[in-house]
């Protein structure tokens, strides 16, 4: 994404509180456009910018199984603020599929499926989404 320009950062759990800070406030004043993290930034993070969330893989609790409230908290990082914001789900295989099933039960919401086949259609349809 960098050699394409994008002004990409990371977050993990492996940071120290210094470069954790540093990380968010490059993140919150813009100066990075793109945050990679994994469940360490799920909660406690409000930055009214944040319009799109790709959760990699599904959220899942120490027993392996499907962690709805992680997952919310995750998602909840876009749409902050009476803004529209998407999410999407990297669903590759079966049970990646039962896991974002599980949390779509436990939310009594449907997860919309997008289409991968055609890019364009793709981009579309978040274009729309995040207006």
């Amino acid at each position: 994404m960098q050699s394409q320009g994008h002004a990409v950062t990371v977050l993990h759990g492996k940071f120290d509180a210094e470069a954790r800070d540093k990380v968010i406030d490059d993140f919150r004043e813009g100066r990075s456009k793109v945050l990679i993290t994994t469940n360490v930034i799920a909660r406690g993070i409000d930055i009214l910018q944040v319009n799109l969330v790709i959760n990699f893989d599904m959220p899942l609790d120490a027993n392996m199984r499907p962690d709805p409230e992680t997952y919310l908290h995750r998602i909840g990082r876009t749409g902050r603020f009476g803004r529209t914001g998407v999410s999407i789900n990297f669903v590759h295989d079966e049970p990646s599929y039962r896991e974002m099933k599980a949390i779509e039960t436990f939310f009594g919401r449907e997860i919309t499926r997008i289409p991968t086949d055609n890019y364009m259609d793709i981009e579309k349809y978040l274009k729309k989404a995040v207006k």
